[in-house]
């Protein structure tokens, strides 16, 4: 083969080299999967939906439409915006259900006041504590942001750190948006991604509407809401298999 002919091969076209008596093996149109790649531990994450964008673990595109996506740092992000006055849903439901957004009954915000404690327990369970714990734990309560900045000083390294991710020691939970954890991983290489998208619809009836779910932010780059009629989706799977009768499977024999 001349070289000519050899440079207008595409990588489809090559192959593997085998010993005599195997068949040529061709490489798969798949980048190789890589040892090591980006992972998220965050506890918390949302089905993303946008056809461009590819997995960080394989580096394939999705199949589904949707990735799923680390939403830890976005739902502060997205109180820090409405707070600036800035624009954070893309169409009219997104306002609406964006009055009632709060990062959840045991949030880091809510977790930060001091007097929060007694809304998080029942009466019951305020029964099972003595004076002395509860005045202990609205002390510790008091004075934990002074706590967390005092540790993150402790180590000057660490804390250089901390502080470019999350520079205010008062809202330690408020990450800069450049640093925000954006990690996105199909359904194969992150399968636990379906529990962290899980939404507790009990949650949502109690007012625990996160940001990311009141915003709408998992339709956000495509700027649409995926639907469909109601009346073609409750028929889905429902109807019986046409079934052929024995006539026409017959004369479908002879004709062939």
């Amino acid at each position: 083969m001349d070289s000519a002919a050899g440079s207008s091969r595409t990588s489809s076209d090559r192959q593997i080299s085998r010993p005599p008596g195997f068949a040529p093996a061709q490489l798969s149109p798949f980048p190789p999967h890589r040892v090591w790649g980006p992972r998220c531990s965050h506890s918390s994450m949302t089905t993303f939906y946008q056809e461009t964008f590819h997995c960080e673990v394989c580096r394939r595109w999705n199949s589904f439409g949707w990735l799923y996506r680390c939403v830890v740092d976005r739902d502060p992000l997205i109180l820090e915006g409405q707070n600036k006055g800035v624009q954070i849903a893309f169409d009219s439901l997104g306002q609406h259900f964006a009055k009632e957004m709060t990062l959840g009954k045991y949030g880091p915000d809510s977790r930060s006041q001091k007097n929060n404690f007694l809304k998080e327990i029942s009466m019951e369970q305020m029964c099972s504590y003595t004076p002395e714990q509860i005045s202990t734990i609205l002390a510790q309560r008091d004075h934990v942001a002074e706590k967390i900045a005092e540790e993150r000083k402790s180590v000057p390294t660490n804390y250089n750190q901390a502080k470019n991710k999350f520079p205010d020691d008062g809202r330690p939970w408020l990450p800069n948006h450049k640093h925000e954890c954006q990690f996105k991983a199909c359904h194969r290489c992150h399968t636990v991604g379906r529990d962290k998208s899980w939404v507790s619809l009990n949650g949502v009836l109690n007012g625990e509407v996160l940001p990311h779910l009141a915003t709408g932010f998992s339709f956000s780059y495509i700027g649409t809401r995926p639907c469909a009629d109601a009346e073609i989706v409750k028929n889905l799977g429902c109807r019986p298999v046409p079934l052929v009768s024995a006539m026409k499977f017959c004369k479908r024999l002879a004709m062939s």
